[in-house]
């Protein structure tokens, strides 16, 4: 296992700021953010999102990617609802090569369906407000629980960089064991 190579995680409801705080780890601590949804939309074709060849495939492209892209940085950040249990197998191969630390993201749900009904949808693949309500309730069941978290309902812009700050730290000092 290399595990001086750090991948951080972020998972949680869709809405709850992943990929906002993905950039806050790049443009503040230079720690790429690699936005895997860019890999999912170039394969979805006019397929289904809950078709599971999609999923399957996704995940497979995302494993990939990360693999490579973690081969030449020395951390990386990227995001998942983690829903699903081709989720499950990335996450256990990434963790059985490389130091993965996983971060909860969380927020109101209604606040996650409003940010989704606003945000850039040309980045975004596209969901109904029903369907992030049913995607968001079933991350919620799953209940992946992670040392680390962040609540993103009504944190400020540097509230998010102190909190990812401490993450970071806690994580790469040299007593963390890693």
């Amino acid at each position: 296992m290399d595990d001086q190579k750090i991948i951080f995680l972020l998972v949680g409801p869709k809405g709850s700021g992943k990929s906002f705080i993905g950039h806050l780890f790049e443009e503040h601590f230079g720690i790429r953010f690699i936005r895997v949804e860019d890999w999912a939309k170039r394969i979805k074709r006019n397929r289904d999102v809950h078709d599971d060849s999609y999923v399957r495939e996704v995940f497979i492209a995302i494993e990939k990617g990360i693999v490579e892209a973690i081969g030449v940085l020395p951390s990386l950040v990227f995001e998942s609802t983690g829903l699903t249990g081709h989720f499950d197998r990335m996450y256990s191969n990434l963790c059985s090569k490389f130091h993965v630390v996983p971060v909860a993201i969380t927020a109101d749900p209604m606040i996650c369906v409003q940010r989704v009904r606003t945000r850039d949808q040309s980045i975004h693949i596209h969901v109904s407000d029903e369907e992030v309500r049913d995607i968001n309730r079933l991350v919620v069941q799953k209940n992946l629980r992670f040392p680390d978290s962040i609540e993103n309902t009504n944190k400020t812009k540097e509230g998010l960089i102190k909190e990812i700050e401490n993450i970071i730290n806690k994580n790469t000092m040299p007593d963390s064991g890693h």
